[in-house]
């Protein structure tokens, strides 16, 4: 049905060509063409632009496929009165509402669909640059997060190492604290020892003084007391 109705729309604009009667457009495009709308000059064929509502009338001019044309009024017969612009000028005329359409032809909305999939295209290719820097990206971001962990982890090793080291600084330096009390307390000792000794010797010295000082007495006494009687000597003898 729609191959027949595309066919029969490329005859009717066949028709305004080669000139036929009027009597073979009986089915206009009433749908397509209303008062107040924009519509535009059907793909199949340029077709002319007539000075009156009807093929009797001269053409006034030839309008491209797809040029966009304002409608006026349509009359019962089916022609349009339009509006279009030709040479930077505003013109009127008329033509059938069985070669204008509701929409712009097919090239055109090709061309439109293409450059939307262009465009489209070139977004998908901004994207994909986009993603693939983005890609990148996080892959140095994770090389430099895993040398991040390698060194977070190697100081966390060293901290621990110099947890230990404090540990044992502080366990010697208590060692050390009581090592050098012990030792002022061995010194004190050792003083103490010293002067004992000291007082001792003095004490010695002092005995042995009044011991040898008691024993020479002692013989200064025995001298004294226990001498031997001399025989008496006799006169002139020495």
């Amino acid at each position: 049905m729609k191959k027949f109705h595309n066919f029969k729309h490329t005859a009717l604009s066949i028709a305004l060509i080669t000139g036929l009667s009027g009597a073979a457009l009986s089915t206009p495009n009433v749908q397509a063409a209303q008062a107040g709308y924009t519509n535009y000059v059907t793909d199949s064929v340029d077709v002319p632009v007539r000075r009156g509502a009807g093929y009797k009338f001269k053409i006034q001019n030839m309008l491209k496929s797809g040029t966009p044309v304002k409608i006026l009024k349509v009359d019962e017969e089916g022609w349009a009165n339009i509006e279009y612009t030709r040479g930077g000028k505003t013109r009127t005329g008329w033509m059938p509402t069985s070669v204008l359409q509701n929409q712009p032809i097919a090239a055109e909305r090709l061309q439109t669909q293409i450059d939307k999939t262009n465009n489209v295209e070139e977004q998908y290719l901004a994207i994909k640059q986009e993603l693939d820097t983005i890609k990148e990206r996080f892959e140095i971001a994770s090389t430099e997060l895993a040398t991040f962990k390698q060194d977070k982890y190697e100081l966390t090793q060293e901290l621990n190492h110099l947890k230990d080291v404090s540990s044992n600084a502080v366990a010697l330096d208590e060692q050390n604290q009581k090592m050098s009390a012990r030792l002022n307390e061995l010194e004190n000792q050792n003083a103490i020892m010293r002067e004992q000794i000291d007082q001792s010797e003095d004490v010695i010295k002092r005995q042995w003084f009044l011991t040898g000082a008691g024993v020479l007495l002692l013989g200064l006494l025995v001298g004294r007391f226990f001498r031997p009687t001399s025989k008496k000597r006799r006169w002139g003898e020495l």
